[in-house]
C-alpha cells in the first residue's frame, strides 16, 4: 500500500476506535473530511476494525517508510490493535496490555527506594508527629489559596512560556487558555484543541501546593504537552504520523515521560528558586529550594501507582491492601489514596500510572546521555516520531548516537504530591 494511503488507514481506524472508547485520541485529528466521514458512518463494529489493525500492520513493510518512521507507526498500530482486542471483549493480562499498549514491561518499584524517600522527607520536614502527620501539614501550609489559584497559575505559565520560547522555537500564533474549574478528580488536564492551540484546566479543588506549580506548569504546558502538540504540528508536513496522537500509545507514554522529565532542561536544577521568585511577584511565599528537595524525594516515588496497578490488575490484591499500599509509601490519607485506587479501576485508565512510572526514568535518562546536549534531545523528541525502544537502543549504546544527532538545533515554527 502507498504511504499517504496507508497513514490515512491508520487515522480512519483510530477515528473509528475513538467512536467505540472516546478518549483514544489526544486531541482533535487536523484532516475535517476524515472526522467528517467517520461521523457520519454507521457505528463501527470492533471485529472488523481488529482485522483491519492487523491487516494494516502486515502491509507497513511495504509502505515504504524510513525505518525509525516504520517502528513509531508499527507501535501505533500495535497499541490501537490491543485496544481493540478489550474492545471486543478479549480479556487482555495485565502485562500484555501494557507492553502492546506502551512498549515497554511494567516493573515493580523497590521498596528501599521508597524508604530512602522516606528518610529524604523526614529530614526535610523535621517537628513532632510521625511523616504522615507532618506531610499532612507541610501540604496544608503549602497550599495556593483557591482565590490565588488563577493569577499564580497564569503568572508561572507566562515565565515557563518565555524560558521556553528562547531555547524551543515556539510556533508563531501559540496560545494556551487557562481555566480554573472546580470539583474535579484530577490536578491538571491539556487539551489540544487543534492548531498550535491547547485549553489547560487546573481543578480549583485539587489543593494544589506552591512547591508543585512550577513542575506542573512544565508538565502541562512548556515546554511539556501544550509545546508538545504544536510542535508535532509544525513537524507533520514531513513526518505526517506525528499528526495522530494516541492516548494509550508509546507515543503517549514518550509524552508524558518528556513532560515530566523537561523539568529537568528547563529551568533544570535550581528551578525552586524561579519558583520563588515568580511566587512572590504574586504575593505568594515559597522556599523554593525546599520546594525542590521535597518534590525530588517525591519523584522518587514515582512507581508506587504502577505498583498499585500491578497488584490489582495482575496479582488480584483486593481494594483495602492496595489502598493502604498508596498510602503508607506515598503518604497520603485514605481518602486520597482511594480516589487514585479508583482511578487505577477505571478499564480505561488502569494501565495509564505505567507511563509516569516508565516513561519519565528513560527520558530523563536518554535527555541527560553522556556526551550529548539536554536541550537538542528535547528538540528532537519533540519533533521526530520515536518509541522507548529506540531510546533504550540509544542508551544500549551510549555515547551522543540517536535521534537527536539527527535534527541539531532545529526549530520548527495525576501528581503525587
Amino acid at each position: 500500500m502507498a504511504r499517504p494511503l496507508l497513514l490515512r488507514d491508520v487515522t480512519l481506524l483510530a477515528l473509528r476506535l475513538d467512536r467505540l472508547v472516546p478518549g483514544v485520541l489526544d486531541g482533535p485529528v487536523a484532516d475535517t473530511a476524515l472526522r467528517r466521514h467517520v461521523a457520519d458512518e454507521p457505528g463501527p463494529d470492533p471485529a472488523v476494525l481488529l482485522r483491519q489493525a492487523r491487516r494494516l500492520s502486515r502491509e507497513l513493510p511495504d509502505a515504504g517508510l524510513p525505518p525509525r518512521r516504520e517502528r513509531f507507526v508499527a507501535a501505533q498500530l500495535n497499541a490501537l490493535e490491543c485496544r481493540l482486542r478489550i474492545v471486543t471483549g478479549e480479556r487482555v493480562p495485565f502485562d500484555e496490555e501494557v507492553l502492546a499498549s506502551y512498549g515497554v514491561p511494567p516493573r515493580a518499584g523497590d521498596p528501599d527506594v521508597y524508604r530512602e524517600a522516606h528518610r529524604r522527607l523526614d529530614d526535610l520536614l523535621p517537628g513532632p508527629g510521625a511523616l504522615d502527620v507532618r506531610m499532612a501539614d507541610h501540604r496544608d501550609r503549602d497550599r495556593i489559596p483557591p482565590e490565588r489559584l488563577d493569577a499564580a497559575v497564569a503568572a508561572m505559565t507566562a515565565e515557563m512560556r518565555l524560558r521556553t520560547g528562547r531555547v524551543i522555537a515556539l510556533p508563531q500564533g501559540e496560545s494556551v487558555e487557562l481555566d480554573v474549574v472546580p470539583d474535579r478528580p484530577w490536578t491538571a488536564f491539556t487539551r489540544h484543541l487543534g492548531g498550535y492551540r491547547s485549553r489547560i484546566a487546573v481543578s480549583g479543588s485539587s489543593r494544589l501546593r506552591r512547591g508543585q506549580l512550577l513542575p506542573l506548569v512544565v508538565h502541562e504546558a512548556y515546554p511539556g504537552h501544550h509545546t508538545q502538540n504544536c510542535r508535532s504540528v509544525a513537524a507533520a508536513d514531513d513526518r505526517p504520523e506525528l499528526r495522530l496522537r494516541l492516548v494509550h500509545s508509546p507515543q503517549g507514554l514518550l509524552a508524558e515521560g518528556m513532560a515530566d522529565a523537561a523539568l529537568d532542561v528547563l529551568p533544570g536544577p535550581g528551578w525552586g528558586a524561579v519558583a520563588q521568585r515568580v511566587l512572590d511577584g504574586v504575593g505568594l511565599h515559597v522556599d523554593g529550594a525546599l520546594a525542590e528537595e521535597v518534590e525530588s524525594a517525591l519523584t522518587m516515588l514515582g512507581r508506587v501507582r504502577q505498583d498499585a496497578a500491578l497488584m490489582r490488575h495482575r496479582d488480584g490484591a483486593g481494594p483495602d491492601e492496595v489502598a493502604a499500599y498508596l498510602s503508607r509509601w506515598l503518604v497520603v490519607d485514605d481518602g486520597r489514596a482511594r480516589r487514585m485506587l479508583s482511578f487505577l479501576d477505571h478499564p480505561q485508565w488502569r494501565s495509564y500510572a505505567t507511563t509516569y512510572a516508565e516513561g519519565r526514568p528513560l527520558v530523563a535518562a536518554w535527555l541527560a546521555r553522556p556526551g550529548t546536549d539536554p536541550v537538542a534531545n528535547l528538540r528532537s523528541l519533540l519533533d521526530e516520531p520515536v518509541t522507548p525502544a529506540d531510546l533504550q537502543r540509544d542508551l544500549a549504546h551510549g555515547g551522543g548516537r540517536g535521534c537527536a544527532a539527527t535534527v541539531p538545533g532545529s526549530a520548527a515554527g495525576g501528581p503525587t504530591g
